[in-house]
């Protein structure tokens, strides 16, 4: 099993295990790291659920932002875990900001040891993590015994629709995709695809993205190329995610 720091850093689009000290640094201008809250409760409000203290289990929570807005909106009871501890404690402060503290909890963990001792949940969210548990087969089956018979499984990623020379092994084709997905006995019942309005944040996001990083190459000189590495990988992370991927929000039940 790899290293908490090395699951982290993959779930945060990069490779080298050195960076992960400084991605609360790097990421302090982000509240919601990849997964939109508003499209989580869009997703939510079209199915017909009774909303009323409906429990979520959060999955490399972050900062606490889809878990929040869950609570805040919808009345939701949330756990949050994730390995970043200055993102847990930002995710504490912000659920009492907001007065949802008796709703939220949130811990510092990893949540592939964690997802062994833990309940049954009615929906539990994979926001933009990757494949820290394996593909979706596999994480799909280790979600399942969590997750209450009319439960429900948010995944945040990516897929490409066919096969057009783009490589990368976290990378599945549709197909493939729905393939894990059936053979683990479920089906995706509703995603939302990311608009343009998220591509042309993304430019905003990657400067600040990168002013951060000069910051530290300032701070740190020693460490400039380990910066500037990062930057030069979410670079091409971005434009991956404009041009050859679907980015999706996708809404999973048992069949």
């Amino acid at each position: 099993m790899k290293s908490l720091e090395e699951s982290v850093v993959i779930a945060m689009d990069t490779t080298d295990t050195a960076i992960f000290p400084y991605l609360p640094y790097i990421l302090q201008d982000f509240w919601e790291i990849g997964t939109s809250s508003q499209e989580v409760i869009t997703l939510l409000k079209r199915q017909k659920l009774n909303h009323a203290q409906l429990e979520v289990l959060d999955l490399g929570c972050g900062k606490g932002a889809v878990s929040i807005e869950l609570a805040n909106k919808l009345g939701y009871h949330c756990l949050g875990i994730d390995g970043i501890k200055e993102f847990i404690s930002e995710a504490n402060d912000a659920a009492k900001g907001r007065m949802v503290d008796t709703l939220c909890k949130f811990r510092v963990g990893d949540i592939r040891k964690e997802i062994a001792d833990l309940g049954k949940y009615d929906i539990i969210i994979l926001g933009a993590i990757g494949q820290v548990f394996g593909n979706y087969y596999e994480t799909l089956t280790t979600m399942l015994p969590h997750l209450k018979d009319s439960g429900i499984i948010i995944i945040d990623d990516g897929y490409i629709e066919n096969n057009d020379g783009i490589s990368g092994a976290s990378v599945l084709e549709k197909e493939e995709l729905l393939h894990q997905v059936d053979k683990a006995g479920m089906i995706i019942c509703d995603e939302i695809r990311a608009d343009q309005e998220v591509f042309d944040n993304n430019e905003e996001d990657l400067q600040l993205l990168v002013q951060r990083c000069e910051e530290l190459k300032i701070k740190y000189p020693e460490k400039a190329s380990l910066f500037q590495s990062y930057i030069e990988n979410q670079k091409k992370e971005y434009t991956a995610l404009e041009k050859d991927i679907v980015c999706s929000l996708m809404l999973i039940k048992r069949k």
